[in-house]
This record gives C-alpha cells, structure tokens and sequence, in this order.
C-alpha cells in the first residue's frame, strides 16, 4: 500500500492543490476550518481560520488569520487555479469553546462568529454547505484527502493498542535521563543572567558568544538566512550585533540552545518531531508580546522563560509513550489536570522535574518560578510578572494553536489569569488578535 503524505495546515494559512497522493490536515479547536474541492477540476483546498475579523486594521500578510480577509483569498485562488465555484463541495468545522470559560465567555464566542462568518461568506458566493460539525468543547480534526477528495472530521487524538499495565518508572530510571541530558550552554546561561539582570553592554555579550564556536556558527548561519533576507554577508559576531541589536542576539542564542535540547525528544507529547520546540516558540514569542504590551517583565526575560517553561517533559517524553495510549485518552478527559495526570502515570509531573533542571543548571530565578508555578499560580505569592505572562501565552498557545502534539485546553484559571496580567474579559479579542501569526504557524523544523 502507498503511504500517503499528511501536510499540517496551522492557523492563519490555507493550501490549494490538484489531486495527488496528499492528505491537508488542520486541528481545529475554537479556531474554524473549511475544505473545498471541485471534483470535476480535480482542485481543492483546507484553510484555518483563527477570528472572523480584524479588530482593528489587517496588518500586511495576516489576511489568511480571519474569515473575514482570508476566506474570500482563499477560494479566489481556488477559482485562478481553474476551480469552479458552484461545483465546490465544502466542509467546515472547529468553531469550539476549548472548554466553558465562563457565561460571558458564550457571549463572546469567538469560534462560533468565526463559523457564522464563514457561513455569511459561503452564502453570499451562492456555495452551498455538505457537511458541518462545528461548536462543542473539543477539539477536532479536519482532513482533506485529495486523492479521493474524501473529508474526515475526528475527535484529534485516536489511540490504538494497548498501555503497559505496569509501566515500570521508577524515580531510578527519571534520575538516570535527567543525567544523560546535556546541560545549557554555559554562554547561554551567562547570556540568559544578564539579561534578565539587565546589566549586560554590548561588547560583553559579543564576547560570551564568540566563547562557543558552535553556537557562534549557529548564530552567523540564522543570521545570513532567509530571515534576515538583504541582510546577507554578515561574518563576524560583532557584525551580527552592529546589525540585529543586543536583544536579538540573545533571543537567537537563546532558541538554539532549546531546539538542541528537544531534538531528541518526541516520543510521547509530541506526535511529530519538533511538536514540543514548536509549542516552546509559540509560548516564547507571544509571552514576549504580552510583556511588551503590559510593561510588566522585560521582553526577554518573558521570552526565554517561555522557551524554557516545559523543559521537565524532555525528561519524561520518553516515559509517555510507554504509558499511552490510556495518558492520550485521559488527557482529554476534562475533570483530569496535566499534573494531575503526569503523577498518576509517572509519579512525578514536569514542572517538578524542570524546577529540578533549573536548580542543575542555575537558571535565572526568573525563569526557574516560571518552571515551577505556570500550572499552579494558586500557590505562587512571589511577585514576578513573569509566572504570569507565560501562564497566559502557554493557555493561548493551546486555545489556537491546536496541533499533532499533545495539549488539552484547561480554561479553569482563565479569568484569573487575564487579571493577574491586568486585563478583562472584553479585552480577550485584542489580546488573541496582538498573537503574531508566527507563533502559531512556523514549521518548528525551520525556527533557528
């Protein structure tokens, strides 16, 4: 039997393609997703759709982030491909709650006027809807497949198999993995102090770094990539400050280093390799968003604590998969909290086990509260901003960036969190709106 290949669509984009071996797949939870196909052209498509409009003005090259904007892109380039409109068979689900935040939560609903925004769009073209499965508290799975142009709606996670009935995981064998794992570079960890300490000149962060060659080497190559496209020719780490500014650099240095340490580990939370990076980026960048935007942490110590918030599940990815697929199946159940979870099958949970590795390694004290208190802000009395912001951008990463990796949406200190970050309800919108489109749609493989 030909393997068919499966291609992510995330939030904010869309793919239009002719008939081939190719399955478009997109996890949709309060986010919406359409699929389309002209069985006659042999032309269809799958879009993701993250609000149903701008809130205030589209910035350039977020038009496929909003029903509104994106999906009339989408189905023009649909019809220049050769399809036609009223052959199209079209598809739509997600739109969900990610789990009853609260009544005025209903209110707003924002995947549910995302689904009535798309259905508007779809009416004033005259396209007629086969099939809908959107609302709910769940969620799904929207796959296209275009060899037979069959759609598939599914719950995300499928299990199969059987679990061990007695894994063994002893503290022993954590004890062992957290050994065999390399430590941070120390340029890295000087980096990550003093910034956060806020007492570093330029010079003396070109100089921590030019004391790894590796990450030196790392560093020049990001720098003449297409990220930096007309920026080419850059050879020296001095240059590379002259160019990209002091907070750049250590940004980039700073995402080396945690690609480097979850390339290894995608065997449980992750159902793809760089699914655990991918999350860590997202959290980073919209963490930095938010401080940037509430004044309340500095950027970068906001960024790198949210590179680092997971790192206790590099230590216990491996032990997930020998548990599954029962930690799968009891991850979704909605009365179960990760930690809860993680100590039932493994007697132990990752913000123990990072608050660990940042002990090991001396990580900031900063980013070590943020480890250790994103999921139980219950307990933390401390005043460190931090802990806050990257408790609200790791929830808002697993509201609308639903994706082949393992997340439940835990909305139980939503309200809370908005507060703890001063804001309110009816700023939700803005907040999902200031989310930068890259945080959610980059290909973890190509981040750095």
């Amino acid at each position: 039997m030909k393997h068919i290949k499966t291609m992510h669509v995330p939030s904010g984009t869309f793919v239009c393609d002719t008939s081939k071996p190719l399955i478009l797949q997109a996890f949709l939870s309060s986010c919406v997703g359409v699929a389309a196909y002209d069985p006659e052209k042999n032309i269809g498509g799958l879009s993701h759709f993250l609000l149903p409009a701008p809130i205030t003005r589209c910035r350039e090259g977020d038009e496929g982030k909003y029903a509104s904007t994106g999906l009339p892109l989408f189905l023009n380039t649909l019809t220049t491909m050769g399809a036609s409109l009223k052959n199209l068979r079209v598809s739509i689900a997600g739109g969900a709650f990610s789990g009853a935040i609260s009544h005025q939560d209903i209110n707003l609903d924002i995947g549910g006027r995302t689904a009535e925004t798309v259905r508007k769009i779809l009416a004033k073209y005259n396209i007629r809807v086969d099939r809908a499965e959107t609302g709910g508290f769940f969620t799904c799975r929207l796959d296209l497949d275009m060899t037979d142009w069959s759609v598939t709606i599914s719950p995300s996670y499928t299990t199969g198999g059987t679990a061990l009935e007695s894994p063994l995981i002893t503290p022993e064998k954590i004890d062992a993995v957290m050994e065999s794992i390399k430590p941070i570079p120390q340029v890295a960890l000087k980096i990550l102090r003093i910034i956060n300490e806020d007492t570093s000149h330029v010079s003396t962060l070109s100089h921590e770094v030019k004391k790894d060659q590796v990450i030196s080497g790392q560093v020049l190559k990001y720098c003449n990539s297409a990220v930096f496209s007309g920026k080419g020719g850059i050879d020296s780490i001095d240059d590379a400050l002259l160019i990209i500014g002091r907070d750049n650099l250590a940004r980039i240095v700073t995402a080396i280093t945690v690609k480097n340490l979850f390339s290894n580990h995608n065997q449980g939370y992750s159902l793809v390799k760089g699914g655990l990076y991918h999350h860590a980026i997202g959290v980073a960048l919209i963490a930095e968003k938010l401080a940037l935007k509430t004044g309340r942490s500095h950027p970068f110590s906001a960024y790198s604590a949210g590179l680092l918030h997971d790192i206790g599940k590099i230590v216990l990815d491996q032990f997930v998969s020998d548990v599954a697929p029962l930690f799968y199946r009891d991850y979704q159940d909605q009365s179960t909290t990760s930690l809860i979870l993680e100590n039932t099958y493994l007697g132990t949970d990752h913000t123990a086990i990072g608050n660990i590795l940042a002990e090991k390694w001396l990580l900031p004290e900063s980013v070590k509260q943020t480890i250790f208190f994103h999921h139980r802000l219950e307990q933390y009395t401390g005043k460190n901003a931090t802990v806050d912001i990257v408790a609200l951008a790791n929830l808002l990463v697993h509201m609308f960036s639903a994706g082949p990796y393992l997340s439940r949406v835990d909305t139980s200190q939503f309200n809370m969190l908005l507060e703890r970050n001063g804001f309110s309800l009816t700023d939700f919108p803005e907040i999902v709106d200031m989310i930068p489109l890259h945080a959610l749609t980059a290909n973890p493989e190509m981040i750095v």
